[in-house]
């Protein structure tokens, strides 16, 4: 406590001579402490005690207790008694090594300097204020211009081109057109006979039969299977080196993308498809049909480390549905996308407690019989 009474004392030494407190600047010394220690907790995400530190307004405003900080009274800054304090309990912040003696030095000066900011000073934009995260709302369309396509993607387009003093692409030619959608709806160019087939039609309807009859084909499922697939980490097969990891790997796993497959071509519906991969066995327990879709939750089992198992789980649901990393959160609150610590384990709940049933399949050896496989025999 003498320590702090003598800092105390010299800083307020210093004001008076206008020294060091006057050599502190709040964008190079005192914002990037604050930055990296306090708006965790204090932010836009957290304000902890109703209290946000990312501006001189927002501390001088303060939360729940008063202002944190009082321009030129040090003794009477809350601020400074928390990052000063020797009780761990009352100490700020919280976690981690406390302020280094020359990061307290700075915010002390600044404080005895008067706590000046910027007069133009922003608070912290609130990741949830980002566009992804809103509700999407339809736009007007813009109105079509003569001449030009009246399709409303063409239209939209057309905007942009405009403002940025650009000409639209003419129109594809029929062969183009087909070429296009056979890649991408089935993944294959046209045949010669195909082509051929549809440049001697002069029908307005050609096109739309050909969409229509692409969508039915089975390659389609196949086409945007192997696409999603990639998205939900499919995979036979764990990867190493080692012979005993291909049967110790999920050796029915193919159903499930199979089954990815089917549902694609029979026009299931993405809706359905991801509720049946995220909880078909709540939904459907006794049906395998339906079952198979869990496939997507032991995609990359593992009985040996299943707590690894679940947080790959929680992984990949974030970057496959939501777009969103989630893996940052097991540890700390994500340093830029509105997730947080407790936001990764409410997530992670869903899936939890978790155990895979290992059925044996009509016709299939027993699963377990892996076990009795010898090394030597395999390599």
């Amino acid at each position: 406590m003498n320590r702090i009474s003598s800092f105390v004392w010299l800083l307020c030494a210093c004001a008076g001579s206008g020294s060091a407190a006057g050599d502190v600047d709040y964008e190079h010394n005192i914002r990037p402490v604050l930055k990296a220690r306090c708006w965790s907790c204090h932010g836009a995400l957290q304000q902890q005690s109703s209290l946000r530190l990312d501006t001189v307004a927002s501390m001088t405003q303060g939360g729940d207790s008063g202002p944190a900080i009082v321009g030129g009274e040090l003794i009477k800054s809350p601020l400074w008694q928390r990052i000063t304090a020797t009780d761990n309990s009352e100490r700020m912040p919280p976690e981690g090594p406390p302020l280094s003696a020359d990061e307290i030095e700075s915010i002390g000066n600044w404080i005895v300097a008067g706590a000046v900011g910027p007069a133009n000073e922003s608070p912290e934009p609130d990741p949830r204020d980002h566009w992804s995260f809103r509700t999407p709302v339809r736009p007007e369309a813009p109105a079509a211009i003569a001449g030009r396509s009246v399709h409303p993607i063409d239209v939209w387009i057309g905007r942009t081109l405009d403002r940025e003093g650009l000409t639209p692409a003419p129109p594809a030619d029929r062969a183009t057109l087909l070429r296009r959608v056979y890649l991408d709806l089935v993944g294959m160019p046209p045949t010669v006979e195909e082509l051929n087939a549809f440049l001697a039609q002069d029908s307005h309807a050609a096109y739309e039969q050909v969409v229509d009859a692409l969508l039915h084909d089975p390659r389609y499922g196949e086409r945007w299977g192997r696409h999603w697939l990639d998205i939900w980490r499919y995979s036979d097969w764990y990867g190493r080196r080692h012979v005993p990891d291909v049967w110790n790997s999920a050796s029915q796993i193919w159903r499930w993308r199979d089954w990815v497959v089917r549902s694609l071509n029979e026009d299931l519906g993405y809706d359905q498809m991801l509720r049946l991969m995220l909880a078909a066995d709540e939904i459907a327990p006794e049906d395998p049909d339906v079952a198979v879709a869990t496939g997507y939750l032991i995609r990359n089992w593992y009985a040996l480390n299943p707590n690894d198992w679940m947080r790959n789980t929680v992984e990949h649901t974030g970057k496959a549905f939501l777009g969103l990393t989630f893996n940052c959160a097991h540890c700390h609150d994500h340093k830029y996308d509105p997730i947080s610590h407790d936001d990764y384990f409410r997530l992670r709940a869903y899936f939890e407690p978790i155990a895979v049933r290992q059925d044996r399949v009509p016709g299939q050896p027993d699963p377990g019989m892996f076990q009795e496989y010898s090394y030597g025999v395999l390599r």
